[in-house]
């Protein structure tokens, strides 16, 4: 058994404990324990009890106790969710093996993967009518389910136009890093394996690193997470995201993460081959739907040589510096 499915299989018994007539006191510590032992078993209990009270899970149940397994049982009418909770025992494990299920086959069954190539953006309308725009070289992964709204941004760069649903919380992983919604329009700009930028142009989110909230960004508001830590930025004055019309505007940051933004716009490689590169900081304000153009900005600026080759692009720092 993998840890996910015995993390799923922990989350149905304790919801299966919880919805029964009488729950005894004295198991309320272990279940706070075990609610605090990992983000996951939140995530994963929280995913549960939302299917258990599901219209959808009402309707199967209902199916079931029509069936001949039950034929011979006292009918009990199930109308509502809350009824549930009351069924026979046989109604019961037939619930908690539908939650694991679910749980655990359905999210791989419903994956939709979305990617664009360098130089190429697109926008995708979701199964839930929230709208996403995909800047170049960009791979995002989405699952739309009866109890949830996931995506995944694997790499690049996209903004989100979420629909509004209370029931339905939509978040987006980058990493580490996960943003919260119920509705709201903002962007998400994954720099790098342990590194995303965050700007909120409309309602508000909640941002967070391994499970934990951290910081709620609000219509303005930007943060950024590198190796784990959140930290607010200057509030957006723009009305949607600058890679839109091709620019970026650094403060700070590392040429690795500019090279990054330029790469989604060329079909050749971009490579730096020097380490000490990556972590050069870099400020200003550069058009990155235009390789030439930035490449030289930075060549000039910041005394690098940039060789041109048929297959790939290759920066490297300077022979011999120039004189003033």
């Amino acid at each position: 058994m993998t840890r996910e499915s015995q993390i799923a299989e922990e989350a149905a018994a304790w919801i299966d404990r919880l919805n029964q007539p009488a729950f005894d006191a004295a198991a309320g510590p272990d279940f706070d324990a075990w609610m605090a032992a990992s983000p996951r078993h939140r995530e994963v209990f929280t995913d549960l009890q939302a299917l258990w009270h599901s219209e959808a899970l009402v309707a199967a149940l209902g199916e079931i106790e029509r069936g001949p397994i039950v034929a011979a049982a006292p009918p009990v009418p199930i109308a509502r969710p809350r009824r549930i909770w009351r069924t026979p025992p046989r109604l019961a494990a037939a619930a908690c093996a539908m939650l694991l299920a679910i749980v655990l086959i359905l999210p791989i069954l419903s994956t939709t993967t979305y990617r664009t190539g360098a130089g190429k953006s697109r926008s995708v309308v979701l199964a839930d009518g929230s709208r996403v725009d995909m800047s170049g070289d960009t791979e995002l992964r989405v699952q739309i389910l009866p109890w949830k709204r996931n995506a995944e941004l694997m790499r690049g760069e996209a903004y989100f136009d979420v629909r509004h649903e209370r029931a339905r919380i939509f978040r987006v992983a980058s990493g580490t890093t996960t943003v919260r919604v119920l509705g709201t329009a903002f962007n998400v700009d994954r720099q790098g394996p342990t590194r995303t930028a965050v700007a909120v142009y409309r309602g508000a989110v909640e941002v967070g690193v391994a499970g934990e909230a951290d910081l709620v960004l609000r219509k303005g508001d930007g943060a950024r997470i590198v190796d784990g830590h959140v930290s607010a930025q200057p509030r957006v004055a723009d009305t949607a995201p600058e890679w839109k019309s091709g620019w970026f505007e650094a403060s700070d940051v590392p040429l690795g993460v500019l090279i990054g933004k330029v790469q989604r716009y060329s079909a050749r490689p971009i490579l730096l081959r020097d380490a000490a590169l990556q972590t050069l900081p870099i400020s200003g304000r550069f058009h990155v739907s235009d390789t030439d153009r930035v490449l030289q900005a930075v060549q000039a600026a910041y005394h690098v040589d940039v060789a041109y080759g048929p297959n790939a692009i290759a920066i490297r720092p300077e022979i011999q510096p120039r004189l003033p």
